[in-house]
């Protein structure tokens, strides 16, 4: 495996077999390098949870923040595993559907350098019900309700989850729930609340009722008015001021009861952000900046495309197609894991991933390339400029 991961982190552009076994400082077959993700043995959730346990240790973390979102991958071939046809909501110049993979994954946020990143250690690839096998066929909500049941197994630390609303929905909030995991997300407008039920007068009959009266619809609750407080929120490195209204009521189609809060901009350059909370504990403005922590998932998603070929691959069979993403992700932990061991005494750490990862090429560089220069022959300034400049 290093065999693989130093060419990989080293290279720049399109990670393709010949390049990476030309790459490799030790020495092993080219039919090695690839049978690496089609045919070697590897157990997915073993490797997950060294990932987790790697994470944990690493950030000493008492308490877990998950992060879970999905990401497409356009491909080019009608016979690569798992690609389908998926709406891309940011497809440029237009939105449209493409043709590739949906990855979905679960992170953990980790402050590194005062900047918080998502971490990942959990991969799936959701495939649609029409290129899937009945039996085969899970949702994107299945995979991340399944997910979360190993992880709440392998982890005794409190955990909480945070993602965009695509998941809030009854598939997701019911088993979390069950497993006691509170969940922060983006409450759709057209939700439906209800109130508390009333109190039942004593000896009347019938079953008791669950909820109370439908409460107005959110749009109508966030009009400008009474009952909007302004608070000080810490998100995405700036502290803002917003206005903010909370309550909590009862989402009958989901089963739960949720605090809802509402945050407009208050000189009204926005429209209206409607969060909630399945944790009815969690103050409006802990609301806030939780959610505000999803960002740096949607940055691990770049830079695993741009910088660590996630969309460039080229396989085509299952356990390569899987296991070239779970590598792929893996080395961005891994890449941010060393940067916070190793780049502690930097006068300047690099808070970019981009950063680390040149950082990381540089030591490389010094380690493998500059070591084996005897002393005397170029002074330490001269490789340690040339070995900065190889690795930018």
């Amino acid at each position: 495996m290093a065999a693989m991961a130093v060419p990989w982190l080293v290279h720049l552009g399109q990670r393709h077999i010949r390049r990476l076994r030309l790459g490799a400082a030790w020495k092993r077959h080219e039919s090695g390098f690839y049978r690496f993700f089609s045919r070697f043995k590897f157990r997915p959730r073993l490797f997950f949870k060294a990932l987790l346990d790697a994470i944990i240790q690493a950030f000493d973390l008492s308490e877990i923040l998950i992060v879970v979102d999905d990401t497409l991958c356009p491909k080019w071939g009608r016979h690569i595993f798992g690609a389908a046809s998926f709406f891309d909501h940011v497809h440029r110049p237009r939105p449209g559907y493409i043709w590739g993979h949906n990855w979905v994954v679960l992170a953990v946020v980790a402050h590194l350098f005062g900047v918080p990143v998502a971490l990942p250690f959990w991969v799936s690839l959701y495939r649609s019900e029409k290129h899937c096998p009945e039996a085969e066929f899970h949702t994107r909500l299945q995979i991340v309700a399944e997910a979360l049941s190993v992880v709440r197994c392998w982890v005794p630390a409190p955990i909480s989850l945070v993602a965009d609303g695509a998941y809030n929905n009854q598939s997701l909030l019911r088993p979390l729930a069950t497993m006691k995991i509170p969940f922060v997300s983006r409450l759709r407008v057209d939700a439906r609340l209800r109130c508390d039920a009333p109190k039942r007068r004593v000896k009347k009959r019938g079953r008791k009722p669950r909820y109370g009266t439908w409460l107005p619809r959110l749009a109508r609750i966030a009009r400008p008015g009474v009952g909007w407080t302004t608070v000080q929120a810490c998100i995405y490195g700036k502290c803002v001021d917003l206005a903010v209204k909370s309550f909590d009521a009862w989402w009958p189609k989901a089963g739960v009861k949720l605090r809802v809060v509402i945050v407009r901009d208050p000189k009204g350059r926005r429209k209206p952000c409607y969060l909630s909370s399945t944790d009815l504990g969690l103050a409006p403005v802990r609301i806030i900046e939780t959610f505000a922590l999803r960002w740096p998932i949607e940055q691990l998603f770049s830079d695993a495309k741009s910088l660590m070929g996630l969309s460039s691959a080229e396989v085509r069979t299952g356990n390569s197609v899987i296991r070239h993403a779970i590598f792929t992700f893996a080395l961005v932990t891994w890449t941010r894991i060393w940067a916070g061991k190793c780049l502690k005494k930097h006068p300047s750490p690099p808070t970019s991933f981009a950063g680390q990862l040149t950082e990381l090429r540089r030591a490389v560089l010094r380690q493998t390339i500059f070591a084996a220069i005897p002393d005397g022959k170029v002074s330490k300034r001269n490789y340690e400029d040339l070995a900065r400049l190889i690795a930018a």
